[in-house]
């Protein structure tokens, strides 16, 4: 009979030490849950103090009285305009060329709607 109140009272003993043992983890979870619930709403409301912020910044009428007092542009005349015939090429020679060499010969111009050819070819 002694032999089942000691074994009865070990067990009691072991069970008590893991219930306290999981009370405690769960305590710390419920207090890691809420911090991160807070940092959660802080974020959020970081945000929404962003957005704002950024409407604000982005809105037209300032952006345009900004541009015109620290700008200082104009509007677009037609001579500034050109055509993309009146732009150079690019060399084809990719190698850089030192100052005084004289320039690769220039492309022949492709006539209107004539597709582009690659002018080096690759073998396998």
């Amino acid at each position: 009979m002694i032999r089942l109140i000691v074994a009865t009272a070990f067990l009691f003993s072991v069970i008590s030490v893991g219930l306290v043992a999981v009370k405690t983890r769960v305590q710390e979870m419920e207090t890691r849950l809420s911090m991160l619930q807070r940092d959660i709403k802080d974020d959020r409301d970081a945000i929404r103090v962003l957005k704002a912020e950024w409407s604000h910044l982005n809105d037209p009428t300032r952006l345009k009285r900004l541009a015109e007092t620290y700008l200082k542009l104009a509007p677009v005349n037609s001579t500034q305009i050109a055509s993309i015939k009146a732009l150079p090429f690019r060399a084809d020679d990719a190698t850089p060329r030192l100052a005084g060499q004289p320039a690769p010969p220039a492309r022949p111009a492709q006539p209107q709607g004539a597709p582009e050819v690659a002018s080096r070819r690759t073998t396998p």
